[in-house]
């Protein structure tokens, strides 16, 4: 009588070895991780102080202000100041072309502020007067560019 083939066992790997080859596999995921870490977190970290700084905050609370302003200035002249007119048109009426027919005596915001570290707004609509952009350069100043990662853009 034969017996049935089975397929040939490799005698078990010594288990001082085993344990070897799992704490190389833990070693391995602990340094994939802190180099993660260490890329990540920085990167992370300067995100959120930026994000949540007091700075920040009264920036976003004053682009919504102007960004109020700007609709209620769409609504009585049926589209935005153009981007030469630029943010001035909400205090001051403007003579340059698109005159506004239905601009509101007092205009539209009180005063026209400048960001926390003291560089005016950055607005810029287009050509048909439908949409707008509406941003501060943030720290770095205008010298950041607007790709930087300090530019606050109204959500």
């Amino acid at each position: 009588m034969r017996r049935p083939h089975s397929p040939s066992r490799r005698p078990p790997a010594p288990r001082a070895l085993q344990r070897g080859v799992g704490r190389l596999q833990w070693i391995i995921l602990l340094a994939v991780l802190a180099v993660a870490a260490a890329w990540g977190l920085p990167k992370l970290a300067d995100r959120w102080s930026h994000d949540h700084s007091p700075e920040a905050i009264a920036v976003e609370r004053e682009l919504q202000a102007i960004s109020q302003g700007l609709e209620i200035y769409k609504k009585d002249n049926g589209r935005y100041p153009s981007s030469q007119q630029g943010l001035l048109a909400l205090a001051i009426k403007p003579t340059r072309a698109p005159v506004p027919n239905g601009w509101q005596i007092g205009g539209y915001v009180d005063k026209l502020p400048h960001d926390p570290w003291g560089n005016p707004y950055q607005y810029r609509a287009n050509e048909e007067g439908s949409e707008y952009e509406l941003f501060s350069f943030g720290k770095s100043g205008a010298a950041g560019g607007e790709d930087s990662e300090q530019v606050i853009r109204l959500h």
